[in-house]
C-alpha cells in the first residue's frame, strides 16, 4: 500500500523530498525502478557531506570530490540548483582551489539561490575570482573555514543573508566591499574574520544596511559605522568605533565586553535604544570594568521597555552595581538573570544572590535568576 502512494506522486514532488538529504543518499534511490533512475538528476537542491558519504562508501577522499563533480556534469545544464550546499569535516579533508572554484561557478550559472561552505577551521581552499559575488540570484550566502582571495566587483542585488565565520580576506577592504554590495541585506553574522594586511579602510564610502534585521558582529577587525547599521532589530557587537546614533527598531543588543567596552558606552546604547527589552553583557575573562557612579538620567527604555537584562560571567561589584542601576529603574523587568563562571565558588554565589536580593526592584514580578 505504501508503495503504491509512493509511486501516485509527481516526480516534482519526489524530488523536493529527495531534496533534503545529502545528495549520495538521494543517489542510492536510482536503484529502486526505472522511473527513480535519473530522479536524483533533477533535485532543486544538491547538499554533499563528506562526513556521511565515507561513512557509506568506504571510499578514499578522492572519491567524494569525483563523485561531486560527477553528479554536477550528469545533470541536465537546463536544470536549475537552487542550492548548493558542501560540508566537509572529515579528518583526511582534501579539497583544491580549482574543485571548489568549478562546482560554485557551475552551480551559479544555474539559478543558484542559497551556497552554503562549510570547512574544517584547518582548511587552506581559497574562493579564487569566483562568479559568486556576482550572482544576482543569490539570497542566502554561508561560508565558513575558506579564504577569499580576489573579487573584480561585488554585486549581489537579491543576497538577504550573509554568515562569514572563520573567513579570511587579503585586507578588511575586500570585507567592506563584500558589505556594501548587499543593498537589501536582511541578516548578516560575521565571526572570526581575518586579514593578510590589517590595514584599516575609511568608513567613508561604507554605505547603509538600511533593510538590516539582525546583526551579529564579532572579531571582525573592522570598524562597521553603527550609523550604517542603526535600523536593525537585533544586534550583536564586541567593539565600536564611532558615535552612537539613534536605534529606532533596536528591540535586542548583546554586548560583549573588552577593552572598546565600558559602562559609559552601555548607558549612551540604552539611552539611543527606545524600543530596548532584552539587554545581555557577556564579560570577557580578560575584562576588568571600574565600577563607576549611577548616572543622574533614565534612559526611556529603561524606564517603559525593557524586559530581560542578562549579565554573563559576573565577576563582582562592578557588575552588581550596574544590575542594581537597572532594578530601581525598570519598572517592566521581568527577569534580572546573572550568569557565573564555572569556577566561581558556591558560597560566592550564595553571597551575590543574597547581596542582589536585598537591592530594591521598581517592577513588583521581577524575579531573579542565576545562571
Amino acid at each position: 500500500m505504501a508503495d503504491d502512494i509512493i509511486s501516485m506522486l509527481p516526480d516534482q514532488v519526489l524530488c523536493h523530498i529527495l531534496s533534503f538529504l545529502p545528495i549520495h543518499i538521494a543517489a542510492a534511490t536510482s536503484i529502486l525502478s526505472k522511473r527513480w533512475t535519473p530522479l536524483w538528476l533533477s533535485v532543486p537542491s544538491l547538499y554533499f557531506d563528506d562526513r556521511s558519504y565515507l561513512l557509506n562508501n568506504n571510499k578514499p577522499y578522492d572519491c567524494f570530490n569525483k563523485f561531486i563533480y560527477k553528479t554536477i556534469v550528469a545533470r541536465d545544464a537546463h536544470l536549475p540548483i537552487r542550492m548548493f550546499r558542501l560540508k566537509c569535516r572529515a579528518s583526511n579533508f582534501e579539497l583544491s582551489d580549482y574543485d571548489l572554484n568549478t562546482w560554485i561557478n557551475a552551480a551559479t550559472q544555474r539559478g543558484l539561490e542559497d551556497l552554503h561552505i562549510k570547512l574544517p577551521i584547518t582548511s587552506t581552499t581559497v574562493l579564487r575570482m569566483s562568479r559568486v559575488f556576482s550572482c544576482k540570484t543569490l539570497v542566502v550566502l554561508k561560508l565558513t573555514g575558506l579564504d577569499v582571495n580576489v573579487f573584480s566587483f561585488v554585486d549581489l542585488p537579491s543576497l538577504k543573508t550573509l554568515h562569514l565565520s572563520q573567513v579570511g580576506f587579503p585586507k578588511p577592504q575586500y570585507l567592506m566591499e563584500l558589505l556594501c554590495g548587499c543593498p537589501i541585506l536582511e541578516d548578516m553574522y560575521l565571526y572570526n574574520i581575518t586579514y593578510v594586511d590589517t590595514s584599516t579602510p575609511s568608513d567613508k564610502n561604507f554605505k547603509s544596511l538600511s533593510k538590516l534585521v539582525r546583526a551579529f558582529i564579532y572579531k571582525i577587525g573592522l570598524d562597521i559605522p553603527l550609523m550604517a547599521i542603526c535600523s536593525i532589530q537585533f544586534l550583536l557587537i564586541d567593539k565600536y568605533c564611532d558615535a552612537i546614533p539613534v536605534f529606532p527598531n533596536l528591540t535586542r543588543v548583546d554586548l560583549i565586553f573588552g577593552s572598546d567596552m565600558s559602562w559609559h558606552f552601555v548607558l549612551s546604547m540604552l539611552k539611543k535604544c527606545p524600543k530596548l527589552q532584552i539587554l545581555k553583557l557577556v564579560m570577557r575573562k580578560s575584562s576588568h570594568v571600574a565600577v563607576w557612579a549611577f548616572p543622574c538620567f533614565v534612559p526611556e527604555c529603561l524606564s517603559s521597555q525593557l524586559k530581560t537584562c542578562f549579565i554573563m560571567n559576573y565577576k563582582g561589584a562592578s557588575e552588581l552595581h550596574f544590575a542594581k542601576y537597572i532594578m530601581e529603574n525598570s519598572r517592566a523587568l521581568l527577569t534580572m538573570a546573572i550568569g557565573t563562571t564555572s569556577s566561581s565558588k558556591l558560597e560566592d554565589k550564595f553571597q551575590q544572590l543574597k547581596e542582589l536580593s536585598s537591592y530594591p526592584r521598581t517592577s513588583p514580578i521581577c524575579q531573579l535568576l542565576f545562571i
